[in-house]
Parts: C-alpha cells; sequence; structure tokens
C-alpha cells in the first residue's frame, strides 16, 4: 500500500525536492497556483524565533552562507507585516542592483561602478516603495508627485551637481554609463564612459560619502507623506547584499543606509541578509544594528548544553523542513519517513544522514534529494543509505567544488571581485587537507597491521569497523585554534567545510578552539572515512592532537603566499608579527609606512594560465547556464528556459537570452518539440569542462 502511494504522489515528491533548492525569493505554487510559501516555512527554532527577529523593529542583519533560508525569512516577514496597520514592508534585492559596465581603462571601470550601482540601488528602493504605496493609496497625488520630482531631478544633490558643472566648465566628457532616468537637469549628464583625471580627482573628495540625490530630503519628504497616510514604520528588507563587492557594500552602507539609520531610526527598519565574512558595516553605527547567523552551530550552540546537544537539533531541523515539504506537497497523503528504506536501517539514521550531507542547509538538502530521486523514488523504489551517498558525491563534483574553483576560473566575476591567486592558493589547501586526511589513515592502518604500538582510540576503531573491504578509520574533522579561523573562511563559505563546534583540546583546556569538517560528499568522492566511533564520547575523538592543524594550515598558506614589505624585502612569516605591522601601518624592521603586501609564490607560475582563463571567460550566468547543461548531457531532463531558470531562480525569458548569446558562440544548439530544448555543444565542452585541474596541478 506504501508504495502505491509513492508511486501516486511521484511527481509531488519531486517538486518537494526541487523546492527546496529554488534560491533568492523563490516562486513556490501548486496545481492549483496556490503559493506555498507561507505553509513551508519552518523556523531553525521553536516559537518561530527568527522571523520574530525579522519582524520586530531593531535593525538587523542575518548571515548565512548561500541556502540557509534568508531569503525565505524576509518572504514570511513581508507576508506577516503586510497584514498589520501602520506598516510598509518593502523588499529590494540588491543583487538585481548591481551591474559591471567594462571599460579598457581600469580606474574608470571602478569609479563607474560606484556610481551606476549607487543609481541603480536607490533607483530600486525608490521604485520598491512607490509601487508599495500605489497599492496601498491608489491615486495618492503626494506620492505621484514626489516620485515625478525625483525622477526629474529635483532632488539631486547640490554637490554632486556643482561636481557635474564644474567639470562641463573644464571641458571635461564626463561618461560615466550613468544615465539617471531624468528628463532634465543631471540627466544631460548621460555619463556614458570616458571620465578623465579631472573629474576622477574631483570625485576623490566624496568618496567617502559619494551622493547623486540628497537623501535626507527625499526620506523628510516621504515620512511626512507616508504620516498623513498613518504609515508609522517602514521596514526595508534587502536581500543578498554580499553578492555585491566591497566598494558597491561601502558605498550603499556609509552613503544610504547609515544616514537612513542615523537620522530616521524610529521610522525606518533595516533587514539586511548577507553572507558571512562578507559584510562591510564602513560608517554604520554597530550598536543600533544586531546580527544574527543562520549556520547551524552558531544557531544551535547558543540553546545546547554540549555538542551532542546541538547536532540533535541540527538533525530536527532537518527532519522538520523535510517532513513540512512532503505533507505539503502530497496533500497530506504521505510522511517524510516512509520515503525511506527502513527494513535495515532505523529512520532517525536517515535524518542524520541527510544532516552530516547537507550540513542542516535546506538547499543543499534539496539537491542531494533530488539526485537521490532518479534512482529511488522514480524508478518505484524507496531512497536507501547508498542512494544519498551517491546523490551526496555528485552534488559535491557537479555543484560545490565548480562553484568553488572549476568554473569560478572562467566566470568573469572572478576577475572582479576576488583575488584569483588568493582562490588558487584556497584550492591547494583543499588538496592538502584532503592528502593529509588519507594519510593519516594510511599510516595508523600501516602502523596496526605491522604490530607497532598506536593509540587505544585507534585500535579501538579498526578492531570495531573492520569489515572485509578493510578498515573504517574517520579522518574528516580537525580542529584549529579560533585565532586562525579567517584562514577558512573562503573553504567554509563554499561548504568545502562546516564548523561542526567550539571548545578547548585536551592538552590545551584554556585555547578556544574550531571544529571543522569536510564536506561530506568531498569525503566519499576522496575515499576519506567520514565521522566519529560511536563508542567514544561524543566528540573526544576529534579531539586528539593529531587533528590539530593549528600550525599546520598556516604553514600551509605560506607556501603560496608571504606578506613582505617591498621596501626593504621583510618577510613576516609569523602572524603576530605581520599583525602588529598591519596594525601600524608600517614595516617593523625598515619603518616605511604602507609597503607591506603579499608576493604570491604562485603568480610566476600561472600568470599565462590565468591569462589564458580570462580571454574566454564568459559572465556569470552564462557560465552557470553552461555547467548545467553539462551536468544534465546524459540526463533525460528535458532542459528547456524554463527547467534551467527553476535551477539558477531567474526567468525563463532571461535564459533564452542568456542561451542566444552562447549559440552565438556556438556553446549551446537546440531542438524544437513545442519548445527549445537546449544542449551543451562539444565545443564548450572542450573548452571549459573537458580539462579538471589535477589533484597537484598548482603546487609550489
Amino acid at each position: 500500500m506504501e508504495e502505491m502511494i509513492i508511486e501516486s504522489q511521484k511527481g509531488n515528491i519531486s517538486k518537494a525536492f526541487k523546492s527546496m533548492i529554488k534560491s533568492g525569493r523563490p516562486d513556490i505554487r501548486n496545481d492549483e497556483n496556490e503559493d506555498l510559501v507561507e505553509k513551508l516555512y519552518v523556523d531553525l527554532l521553536d516559537g518561530e524565533y527568527y522571523l520574530n527577529l525579522a519582524t520586530d523593529d531593531n535593525h538587523t542583519i542575518f548571515k548565512g552562507r548561500r541556502g540557509t533560508g534568508k531569503s525565505t525569512i524576509f518572504i514570511q516577514a513581508e507576508k506577516k507585516l503586510t497584514e498589520e496597520k501602520g506598516i510598509l514592508p518593502v523588499y529590494i534585492n540588491l543583487q538585481t542592483c548591481y551591474e559591471v559596465i567594462r571599460s579598457s581603462d581600469t580606474d574608470q571601470e571602478c569609479e563607474i561602478n560606484k556610481w551606476i550601482t549607487y543609481r541603480n540601488f536607490f533607483n530600486e528602493v525608490l521604485d520598491a516603495i512607490d509601487q508599495k504605496c500605489q497599492n496601498r493609496f491608489k491615486d495618492n497625488k503626494d506620492i505621484v508627485q514626489l516620485f515625478e520630482a525625483i525622477r526629474n531631478g529635483e532632488y539631486i544633490d547640490t554637490n554632486f551637481e556643482r561636481s557635474v558643472k564644474t567639470n562641463e566648465e573644464k571641458g571635461t566628457e564626463i561618461k560615466a554609463a550613468c544615465y539617471f532616468g531624468f528628463k532634465n537637469k543631471i540627466a544631460s549628464a548621460n555619463a556614458a564612459a570616458k571620465k578623465t583625471k579631472e573629474f576622477s580627482k574631483t570625485t576623490e573628495h566624496n568618496s567617502t560619502e559619494m551622493r547623486i540625490y540628497s537623501i535626507n530630503k527625499i526620506l523628510k519628504s516621504l515620512t511626512g507623506i507616508l504620516k498623513k497616510q498613518n504609515i508609522n514604520k517602514v521596514y526595508l528588507f534587502l536581500d543578498d547584499f554580499s553578492e555585491l563587492d566591497k566598494d558597491a557594500q561601502q558605498l550603499i552602507i556609509d552613503s544610504l543606509m547609515a544616514p537612513i539609520i542615523s537620522s530616521y531610526n524610529k521610522y525606518f527598519v533595516v533587514k539586511l541578509a548577507a553572507y558571512p565574512y562578507r559584510i562591510y558595516l564602513g560608517n554604520m553605527d554597530s550598536n543600533k544594528i544586531s546580527q544574527y547567523s543562520l549556520d547551524f552551530y552558531n544557531v544551535y550552540e547558543k540553546t545546547a548544553n554540549n555538542y551532542k546537544e546541538v547536532e540533535a537539533l541540527g538533525i530536527d531541523y532537518v527532519r522538520r523542513t523535510l517532513k513540512k515539504r512532503i505533507e505539503i506537497f502530497s496533500n497530506e497523503q504521505l510522511d517524510a519517513d516512509e520515503l525511506f528504506d527502513t527494513k535495515k536501517i532505523n529512520i532517525d539514521e536517515y535524518y542524520k544522514r541527510l544532516f552530516y550531507a547537507s550540513a542542516g542547509i535546506p538547499r543543499c538538502m534539496g539537491y542531494i534529494l533530488d539526485y537521490s530521486y532518479i534512482s529511488s523514488i522514480n524508478q518505484g523504489k524507496t531512497i536507501t543509505m547508498s542512494n544519498i551517498d551517491n546523490a551526496s558525491r555528485q552534488y559535491y563534483t557537479e555543484n560545490i567544488y565548480p562553484d568553488f574553483f572549476n568554473d569560478v576560473r572562467y566566470k568573469q566575476s572572478f576577475f572582479d571581485d576576488d583575488k584569483i591567486l588568493t582562490r588558487i592558493a584556497q584550492n591547494n589547501l583543499m588538496l592538502d587537507l584532503i592528502r593529509i586526511s588519507k594519510e593519516f589513515k594510511r599510516n595508523i592502518v600501516q602502523q596496526y597491521t605491522s604490530k607497532c604500538s598506536i593509540k587505544e582510540i585507534y585500535r579501538d576503531t579498526l578492531i570495531k569497523y573492520k569489515t572485509s573491504n578493510g578498515f573504517w578509520l574517520p579522518s574528516s574533522h580537525f580542529f584549529i585554534e579560533k585565532e586562525y579561523e579567517d584562514l577558512l573562511q573562503t573553504l567554509e563559505l563554499y561548504y568545502i567545510i562546516n564548523k561542526f563546534n567550539e571548545g578547548s583540546t585536551r592538552k590545551k583546556f584554556s585555547t578556544k578552539v574550531s571544529f571543522y569538517g569536510l564536506n561530506y560528499g568531498l569525503c566519499l568522492e576522496n575515499g576519506i572515512d567520514y565521522g566519529r566511533p560511536d563508542f567514544r564520547r561524543t566528540y573526544d575523538y576529534w579531539r586528539q592532537e593529531e587533528f590539530d592543524y593549528s600550525k599546520i594550515i598556516p604553514k600551509l598558506l605560506l607556501n603560496s603566499s608571504v606578506p613582505q614589505c617591498q621596501d626593504c624585502g621583510y618577510e613576516y612569516i609569523d602572524r603576530e608579527e605581520l599583525k602588529m605591522a598591519q596594525k601600524f601601518k608600517r614595516c617593523l624592521k625598515c619603518g616605511k609606512e604602507n609597503t607591506i603586501s603579499e608576493s604570491n609564490a604562485i603568480d610566476s607560475i600561472l600568470i599565462e594560465e590565468i591569462e589564458k582563463w580570462k580571454a574566454i571567460s564568459l559572465p556569470d550566468t552564462q557560465m552557470e547556464v553552461l555547467r548545467i547543461l553539462y551536468n544534465n548531457r546524459n540526463s533525460d531532463e528535458v532542459m528547456t528556459a524554463a527547467r534551467i531558470a527553476v535551477e539558477m531562480d531567474k526567468h525563463h525569458l532571461a535564459i533564452t537570452k542568456f542561451c542566444d548569446k552562447l549559440k552565438r558562440l556556438d556553446y549551446v544548439d537546440y531542438d524544437v518539440r513545442n519548445k527549445r530544448v537546449y544542449k551543451i555543444t562539444q565545443k564548450a565542452i572542450d573548452t571549459y569542462f573537458e580539462k579538471e585541474p589535477e589533484i597537484d596541478e598548482f603546487s609550489i
């Protein structure tokens, strides 16, 4: 009977899994076109704690890696606040505000992007508020007149206008690709791209507070109008803040958010969604804005007494999330427990495995379950542990690692926003962590089989878990002193590693350390045993000194990148010494100011390779389309624009445009079967996917 129900619900199960993959502002509906987002919401903590944080009147930053549910919280909060009188919630996706204009002059390019980001961001805010007001107060003449005045340039900042006028008098042609949309006044400064050094010098004086609009005047006028309509509070939900580069973040915070929070703190409430480690607060008063993390350890360690409870809460969140999805999509015909093969394995073990594989991140779980579906539910079978493991490996090889290193070499933003050599150094660090983990097991097993003396904890593990296939000895986790945590930020941001715990070591009780685990799919792909033996205290196994990488990781990174004084040549190998030099902004040896920079040992080796990558780089969205088509080249999936759009969280018409451009480059082709069905060409495969980096390709 159970199998019959699963067979009849196959389509709905697939929709449930795919709904977790959607990013940004997901539009999830059932066959009756009913919006399901509100019904599907599952809070990380009891009492809808995080939803309440999003709807209170405090300025808040929600920090979390991709897929942790930041946008979902904002959607729920917006819906909830819309129902309350006297409140106007406004949602803005900052990623849509960010445009990259390329020019042959890199100095120009940087300045151009600042102006465009500023213009787009504030226009986006104004348009969103205008739209909300039009929906709430139809035919309100004050609102219409205000936004017409703004668009006509009547709220241009006088300093900006004076700056433009000064340059025009000097005969300077101001073209910054900054057409503001105004029909008069500064609109004539249609600013499309050719700034001279004179203009650059002028803008330098305003670099800390770049202003096009007179923010305070606009907010004062808007506040007065809204108060007449009995609006007592405006909530600004600013999503995808970390998709902006540092310059754009600085521009938005210093020129827009800081004035709002300092001068209109009681009327406007700012809710910001960002990635950990990629947040610029600048001139904003940090005492007026609280920060909350959505990654599982940071969420649950505050309510748990030990790591065992942290893990239990993380597993429970995975269970609650999946159960809710299956309940809603199956119209309460199925329970999530029924999807798994529990003849020999307890259902709790499945949820634990999903937690390890996804780190409790809903989008990661969605991918893993979606990949599992093809070889299980779609075949009329329940999901097995083997299905989950194979899917976890597939998710790592087809999504995580390509986004971290393979595909990113060819994404144009990589060369703008990131230091490519830093990413290569991080890739080398990942490869070294894999090597160390494999060597640990190999050495211990060799000592054990050679009758050499080894630690009791390792001997007991080898004896208890020996199978006909060999020995099981986990080496997936390690710890590092907290002062070195920043060295792992990039690997954590891209899911290569996940933070599991904080605590002390067996020999350094006064030293605070952080425990990390390698990605579960990465471990499967590289033959690394994952986890810990069950007969020991919860994380006593991980606390062994062999897993202390506090000295190893800094040394590995120093092999590729060494801070050095460019005047006297002194190398800062000691981390504390480097911190001191950076604090006082001078070399500790020669005393010269601002002379310390990183000299990358990889630079000379890879300079030609990097230039090749740059030459064939593509816009990020086009590279993502190619990756999706490549991953599905041998599947039965019909790759229409709509199907690709679901995975990329884009409109299907946008995908069609991307594919048209890729078709002209002979990177994609299509057949027409009522709709276009896209496929990747051999040329694209040969150019971007045929050659994956070798393990030691970038070693020094």
